[in-house]
Order: structure tokens, then sequence, then C-alpha cells
């Protein structure tokens, strides 16, 4: 009875060949949505060219490293090619890496090893410069915390050109290991809409992919869970208790039948997501996302019973859906927003969702879930006292 019901609110939500399109067009829609974008991030980065004549391991590092970096557009070219660039502004800044980069850094005499070109119109080459700098001042200092435990141990030791080798190898490794996963000093950094902390650079770029797929679920849910009014304006509801089923038959098959439709489209957006590069799937993420629809579908029959006509409904869909967005924190730093409203982002659920996916939690989703049956339950019990 409970799967009938289901199978027909379904066949009714998808009653037109253009619901069924209505599944897919959101999913191109928010991935067109998110390459603008990030397209968009892109330009926003500085432009930095960089010429190394060294060609070295060191030198080859700290363009790797600097390229990685969120908020900058790094691209590598002869040296003429990046002196045009800086004079007609291609590239807003530019650095010149000298032969004998690895060697002077190892000797720890880094001075005059890099040369600064900066464009007329440059006003980011502070960022810039510091951002270079650390890299070279990672090695130089790896290089130095090497030299000086081979100084002290080598001339207590008295050890061979071979084991001379190998200690300074090892108290490099050493020194770097302090570097990670952050190190000592870290700068946040910022690029178009979305925070970058030093201990994600190396995460995705901008991408509103994932929030924008919780918008998409939460306001899908709310329009198809309008049934409710509509069997009440029509008085179905009202005629329940007399059929051969009982109302908690009827509630939670038509509830089945919007969970199914939120599950398809779950499926649709993950899937898509994952396709492209937006979203890591695993077991933690999946729990998460679908005690977020299973919480949305009871939250939304909940407010049903207290809306009455179909523009209060489309007014509370609004609000909801756009509130809890934008007040979530997931399309823009949270710490951008007062304290009160930092504190109101924790309560909402994108910010759960956002949380459980970055710490790949499963207490999150349980929570989601219990809460999703006290809701169901109270959803059913004021139904039937209002049938």
């Amino acid at each position: 009875m409970v799967w009938t019901i289901a199978f027909t609110r379904i066949k009714l939500l998808l009653k037109s060949p253009w619901s069924w399109v209505g599944l897919v067009i959101p999913v191109l829609l928010l991935g067109l949505f998110d390459l603008s974008v990030e397209k968009t991030a892109n330009h926003t980065k500085v432009p930095v060219v960089i010429v190394d004549h060294d060609s070295t391991k060191y030198s080859k590092t700290v363009i790797e490293r600097v390229s990685s970096n969120p908020a900058l557009s790094v691209t590598t070219a002869t040296e003429e090619e990046a002196r045009n660039a800086i004079e007609t502004q291609k590239a807003d800044v530019g650095f010149l890496i000298s032969e004998g980069f690895m060697e002077n850094i190892q000797k720890n005499e880094e001075d005059e090893t890099v040369t600064l070109w900066l464009s007329t119109g440059s006003l980011s080459h502070g960022l810039v410069r510091e951002i270079f700098a650390s890299e070279v001042k990672r090695l130089s200092s790896n290089s130095y915390g090497a030299n000086t435990v081979l100084k002290t141990y080598g001339k207590r030791e008295q050890l061979n050109q071979k084991e001379q080798k190998s200690v300074w190898k090892e108290a490099w490794i050493f020194s770097d290991q302090h570097w990670d996963p952050v190190p000592l000093m870290t700068i946040d950094y910022k690029v178009g809409t979305t925070r970058e902390k030093a201990q994600t650079a190396d995460a995705a770029g901008t991408s509103i992919y994932v929030p924008g797929m919780l918008l998409l679920l939460m306001l899908f849910t709310f329009l198809w869970n309008s049934w409710p009014i509509k069997d009440r304006d029509c008085g179905m509801r009202s005629r329940v208790p007399y059929s051969a089923g009982k109302l908690s038959v009827y509630w939670a098959g038509n509830a089945l039948g919007v969970l199914l439709l939120q599950l398809e489209l779950l499926i649709l957006l993950a899937g898509f997501g994952w396709w492209r590069g937006e979203l890591l799937l695993s077991g933690s993420t999946m729990a998460v996302f679908i005690g977020y629809v299973l919480f949305l579908n009871a939250i939304s029959l909940l407010f049903a019973y207290f809306v009455h006509s179909h523009r209060t409904w489309q007014s509370v869909t609004l609000f909801v859906v756009l509130g809890t967005s934008l007040l979530s924190g997931t399309f823009f730093p949270s710490d951008e927003l007062s304290i009160f409203l930092q504190k109101t982002a924790q309560w909402t659920p994108q910010n759960w969702v956002m949380s459980a996916v970055n710490q790949g939690t499963f207490l999150i989703s349980i929570l989601l879930i219990g809460i999703s049956v006290v809701l169901y339950g109270i959803s059913t019990i004021k139904a039937g006292d209002n049938a």
C-alpha cells in the first residue's frame, strides 16, 4: 500500500515530460554556473611569470609550490617573453631565477639569486613577493639546518663524504617536515568568494558546486512537498480516514515518493560533481547527503502542516531556501558576517553538511537521521489531528 501511494505520487509529480527534464536541467545549469564562477575566479588571480635559468630541483620546486597558491596564476617563459609580458602588463609580477640558484641556496647565499620585475600598474607585488620569498626561505632554512647539523655532528664523528651526504639529507628532510602540514606562521588568502586557508592550499580552487547542490536539493524538496496543501484543498486528506488505508500509510507513502525523487536528484548531482572532480565521494559523504535529504523531507512536511495556501508556501520556500543558504557560510566565509550571524550559521543544515564533508565524520549524519525520524512522527501526528 505504501509503495503504491509512493509511485502514484511520483507519477503525479512527473506527469509532464517537462518534469523529467526538470531533474536534469538543474544539474547541467549548476555545472555550467560553477564552471563560469571558476573561470571568473581564475581571471581575478594575480598573473605571475617566472624565468628559470637554473633548471634544477630547487628552482622547479619553488615554481611548483608558487603555482599551487590559489591567489596566483603562474606561467613560465623565456626571459624575453617575460619582459614583454611585464611591459605589456599581461603579467603583474615577474621573477628571474638565476643560474646557480640551487648551489647558492645550499650554501645559504640566497642574496641576488632571484630578480624581481614589476609592471607599471602592479598593485599586489608585496603579496606576491612574500609568497615567492617564503618558498625560497623554506629551502634556505632547510639547508641552513642541514649545514648546522653537519658542521656540529660531522666534526665530532669525523664522517666520510658518503656519510656526510646522508646526514645532510636526513637533517634537510627533518627540517622540511616542520613546514607540513603548515608552517609555524601562515597567511589566509581569499580568492573570489571563497576563503582558502594555508592548510588547504592544495585543495580544489573556487567552487560553488556543493553549496549549489545543497540549495537545489532543498528547493526541489520544498516544491515537491506542496502535495499536503493540494490534497487539503481538494478534500483528499479529509477522506483518507474513511478509506481502506490509514492516515499514517497515506502520509508515509507520499513522503516516500518525494524521498525517492530526492534520492534520484541527489544521485544525479553527486554523480555529475564526482565526474567533474568537484566532489570526492566517500561513505561519510554519501551518508551525510542522505541524512540531509531525509531532514529536508521531514522539515518541509512539518512546515506544510502550518501553511494553508500555495502563495504562502512559495514565500516560505523562498525564505527558507535563500535564507539558510546565505546564512550558512557555504557560498562565502561566515567569518565575514557579524558575530550573531556567525552563530546563526552554525544552526543551518547546509553548515552541518559541509562540516561533515570536510571532517569525514558520520556523527552529523546520525544526528540528521535522528532529527528526521522525530520530525516525521510529529508531522504525521499533526496531520492526523487535522484530518
